[in-house]
Parts: structure tokens; sequence; C-alpha cells
């Protein structure tokens, strides 16, 4: 017996693939290291295309799947703020409102109050928020309004993130300027992923004005169809 390694390193070998004559052939099989298909069989049954050729179809099987694993990452990511609002009725239907508590005591917070507001909603603030705040909140002093208040050395979006996370309140002010401005939103969308990273209700939102249905962004809906607490500020 003349048994050989009949596997697929031996594919460089072009007498595999052209017209071979073995002297005994009979007696020149595969040996049991060899493919299991192939083991005790004759060398002349080792076909290399049929099985050391690529696999068209499983390559292609699993390219169309990893494909669609994208696609699917891709719009789960576009549509978050709507599949959460799914998933929160679908939890609200299940289990009813579960009332969030603070994880921490308002001590432990670095800050009292961080405010975002809109840059043309500043006058405002500076006339009727803040005067408000020191007549009913007096222990609140450690306040942040604005950006010009963000802490320093940071990156914008990496000091919006930390005032954020070391309030003890963030109070949101929308007006109709405010629900178009991007880098405004993006700051309500900060305090919006801390509530949900935390389960606390941190985040009171202030309505200065009637803002459109039409005109108010998903994640103000998002917010205000999550029960949380909002205020609208009327002009007295």
């Amino acid at each position: 017996m003349n048994p050989i390694d009949c596997n697929c390193d031996i594919m460089g070998y072009d007498w595999l693939s052209g017209s071979l004559h073995l002297v005994n052939e009979n007696q020149t099989i595969c040996s049991s290291a060899s493919l299991k298909p192939l083991r005790d069989k004759h060398l002349l049954e080792f076909n290399t295309n049929e099985f050391c050729s690529v696999n068209i179809t499983l390559i292609c099987l699993v390219s169309l799947v990893v494909v669609c694993l994208i696609l699917v990452t891709a719009l789960g990511y576009h549509n978050r703020w709507q599949l959460r609002y799914r998933l929160f009725l679908v939890r609200l239907a299940a289990i009813g409102y579960k009332e969030m508590r603070e994880a921490r005591e308002h001590n432990d917070y670095e800050f009292d109050l961080n405010i975002i507001f809109y840059d043309e909603d500043e006058e405002w603030i500076r006339d009727h928020l803040r005067p408000a705040m020191d007549e009913r909140l007096p222990q609140f002093q450690r306040n942040v309004f604005g950006d010009e208040d963000l802490v320093l050395r940071m990156h914008y979006l990496d000091s919006v993130d930390y005032v954020v996370s070391h309030s003890y309140k963030t109070v949101v002010v929308l007006s109709r300027a405010s629900v178009s401005d991007r880098w405004f939103m993006l700051k309500f969308r900060t305090a919006m992923d801390h509530v949900s990273d935390t389960g606390t209700e941190f985040v009171v939102v202030v309505f200065l004005e009637d803002i459109p249905d039409e005109e108010i962004p998903f994640l103000a809906r998002l917010y205000l169809s999550d029960g949380r607490p909002y205020v609208y500020w009327t002009g007295r």
C-alpha cells in the first residue's frame, strides 16, 4: 500500500488536474490524515475542484448577512428615538408608569442647576429666569447658565456632557427659534441620553411660547410623551 495525504495542501501539483497514470493505482490510496470523505479512497478519486475550490455560495451568503447587519444597524441608529418611543409605549402598556427616583443626594452634585437655552433667548433668561431663581431658589448658588459657564479646558461637547452629568437638575428652555438650532437640540439630546442612561428625572423643560405641533422636533415629542415634567412660562 502507498498511502498519501489527500488534502488541499497538494493542490499545487499539476498532475492532480491533468491526465495521470499510476502504477499499481489500486494500491495508491488516501491516508487516514486525508480529508474525511477521501480517507481510504483511491488517489484518483481526489478531485481538487470538488474538495478544494472556493465555495462561492458560502461567500455570497456571508457577504449578504454582513450587508444586512450593517443596514439594520444603520437604520436602527437613524431611527433610535422612534424605536425608544415605541419601546416606551410597549413598556407602558405592559408594566405601567414607574416613577424614577434620584440616584444621589443633592449635595453629591458639583452643580445645582444647569440652564440650557438658545443664544437669542439670553435676554429672557436675564430678565425673567434669573430673578425668579434668586427669589424662589436662593439656596441654589452653583448654577451654569448657557455656554459661557461651561467647564474650560474641555472640548465643547465634552463640557456639555460633563455639566449635564454633574448637575442636580437641568432646565431646558424651549422656544420656536431654539428647536430649529442644531447645536441646541444636540445639547437637549445629551440631557435626554443621560436621563435614559441613569433612569433619573433631573430634566425640566420650560416652554417660552406656544410651538406649533409641526415645528416641535421628535426629541421634544418623545420627552412629552414620556410623561416627564415641563412648564409653560406665560407672559405674566
